[in-house]
């Protein structure tokens, strides 16, 4: 089975190595499971904070940013370009709450157990 690859039009933002804020649209590679790369012409810190906001004309009410941090982070195009590696951020799990971390699991697709 060949893998399959998803683009979208996105709006990265974020703050580069210098710690100046950018925002620049480019293009979400989107491969199996959770493996999702973008080219930006801003380098960022490895483990940098970047926030994806799709630029999908249909749904704009639903187009708000998300929270990923750069993974890996790969000069491109004799340094053009940086490729980042991304991983979502989930938000923290309340302690003075504990069916929020039953909540999170469930979002990120783990299965839910009984202590």
């Amino acid at each position: 089975m060949e893998d399959q690859v998803m683009m979208y039009r996105v709006e990265v933002s974020g703050w580069d190595l210098n710690e100046q804020f950018f925002v620049e649209r480019t293009a979400l590679q989107w491969g199996e499971g959770d493996h999702r790369t973008v080219l930006v012409r801003q380098r960022v810190r490895q483990g940098a904070l970047v926030f994806i906001r799709l630029l999908e004309a249909a749904a704009p009410a639903r187009c708000f940013p998300v929270a990923y941090r750069a993974r890996q982070v790969v000069e491109r195009e004799n340094g053009a370009l940086y490729e980042l590696t991304l991983s979502q951020v989930w938000p923290a799990a309340d302690s003075g709450n504990p069916g929020t971390t039953q909540m999170l699991d469930a979002a990120r697709g783990r299965a839910v157990g009984l202590n």
